[in-house]
C-alpha cells in the first residue's frame, strides 16, 4: 500500500507583494467615483445624450465601475476573513468586465484582474475626463507649489497629482513632520517646503485650547447638555 503525503509544495512563510502599492487612499478614490458618476448621469438626466461622445460617457461609466470595485477590494483586504466582502468585491469586478464584453471570473481571478485593470488607469496617459475640475485637461498633473519664501510667497512649482478640484487633506497637529501646516521648514536653505506625508507621532498629547474668560460657556462642565429637556 502507497501512502501520499500531502505536504505543502509552496513557501507560506515567503514574502507576498502587497495587492496595491502604493495603497489607494479610500477618500480620493470615492471623489472620483462621485464624479464620474456624475458625468455619466448628467446627460441622461439633461435628456441630450446624443450630445455626448460615446467613448467619452463609455470611459466614465467604465471608471465609475472601476472605482467602485477597488473600494470593495480594500475594504475585503481590511478584513480576509469576511467571505461576504470579497463576494461583494468579485461581484463588481465582473460587473466591469461585462461592461468590458467579457465573461465572468471566479471570484480570486476577478479580484487580481481588478487589480491589473486598476494598474493600468493610474497608468493611462489621460487618467481623468477632458474636462476634470481639477484643471488638469485629463493628464492627471497639475502645478503647484511646493517651496515658499518666509513670507509664503511661492517660489518653486513642480507637476502633482490632480485631485479633481478638491483641496488636499489637511494635516493634524500631530504630524512629527509639519505639525499641522502642510509645510515644513528647511533650515538650510530658510524656506518652507510641502508636507507630502501625514505622519503621526504616536507619543503626541493634546493639550486643549483655554477657554476666554469672557466665554460664558467655558465654565459648563463637559455633559453641561445631558440636563437640557428635550425639544
Amino acid at each position: 500500500m502507497t501512502q501520499t503525503l500531502h505536504t505543502p509544495t509552496a513557501d507560506h512563510t515567503a514574502a507576498t507583494h502587497p495587492a496595491y502599492d502604493p495603497t489607494p487612499s479610500i477618500p480620493r478614490l470615492l471623489t472620483e467615483l462621485v464624479q464620474e458618476e456624475f458625468w455619466t448621469r448628467y446627460a441622461t438626466i439633461r435628456g441630450d445624450a446624443e450630445a455626448f461622445h460615446p467613448d467619452y460617457a463609455a470611459d466614465r461609466k467604465r471608471t465609475a465601475l472601476l472605482l467602485r470595485a477597488v473600494i470593495a477590494d480594500l475594504a475585503a483586504l481590511a478584513n480576509p476573513a469576511d467571505a461576504h466582502h470579497a463576494a461583494q468585491t468579485a461581484a463588481a469586478a465582473n460587473a466591469l468586465r461585462r461592461a468590458d464584453c467579457q465573461m465572468p471570473l471566479p471570484a480570486k481571478a476577478a479580484r487580481a484582474w481588478l487589480r491589473d485593470q486598476y494598474q493600468q488607469h493610474l497608468e493611462d496617459e489621460v487618467p481623468h475626463p477632458p474636462n476634470c475640475p481639477g484643471g488638469c485637461q485629463g493628464s492627471g498633473f497639475v502645478a503647484e507649489a511646493v517651496i515658499w519664501q518666509n513670507d509664503g510667497t511661492p517660489v518653486h512649482a513642480e507637476p502633482l497629482t490632480c485631485l479633481r478640484g478638491e483641496e488636499d487633506d489637511p494635516h493634524a497637529p500631530d504630524c512629527t513632520g509639519c505639525h499641522g501646516t502642510s509645510k515644513k521648514y528647511d533650515a538650510e536653505f530658510g524656506e518652507y517646503t510641502m508636507c507630502c506625508t501625514y505622519a503621526p507621532d504616536p507619543a503626541y498629547e493634546h493639550t486643549p485650547t483655554p477657554a476666554h474668560r469672557a466665554d460664558p460657556w467655558s465654565t459648563l462642565p463637559d455633559d453641561w447638555y445631558l440636563d437640557e429637556p428635550p425639544f
